[in-house]
């Protein structure tokens, strides 16, 4: 097995997401009960992604906001296939997610599938590249990747 060369031991949770059917309800539950600093509404986006394996047309609202130097990101499913409703699917609303902000998502892809836990919701916003992994089993929630794509300069 060919060693990929990436390190899991320095990364942080960037971000929380949680996924609920009423994003600008809940956000006010959190700014009201838990002290969190007022979040920014997103208006409804639609975007087509990869879930398991086929594009998906997706359209969601997303609510983002800061705590003790994590992003909390609360998400509502207006519609589509995905790992949001699934999640809604079962009856649940809450924590869904964790994030980590890393560089290279593509070695990231590959260690995990090579250990067998599948890459199963993918997509980009802007510059910013994710990726969704079937954690469910072993960490109880999804765990997501995220990449800042850099510019490419410009050559001359």
């Amino acid at each position: 097995m060919e060693k990929i060369e990436i390190d899991l031991k320095n990364l942080k949770v960037e971000q929380l997401g949680f996924v609920y059917k009423d994003v600008e309800k809940q956000a006010k539950i959190f700014e009201e009960l838990f002290n969190v600093p007022k979040f920014a509404i997103i208006p409804e986006t639609t975007q087509v992604l990869k879930y398991r394996g086929k594009d998906s047309k997706v359209n969601t609202k997303i609510a983002i906001s800061r705590q003790f130097n994590i992003q909390i990101e609360l998400i509502q499913l207006i519609e589509g296939e995905s790992v949001f409703k699934e999640f809604l699917d079962q009856g649940r609303e809450g924590l869904h997610h964790i994030s980590l902000f890393i560089e290279d998502i593509e070695s990231y892809i590959e260690y995990f599938e090579k250990r067998g836990i599948e890459m199963i919701y993918s997509g980009s916003i802007g510059k910013r590249v994710y990726a969704f992994f079937d954690t469910e089993e072993t960490l109880g929630m999804l765990l997501e990747v995220q990449e800042t794509r850099k510019r490419k300069k410009k050559t001359s």
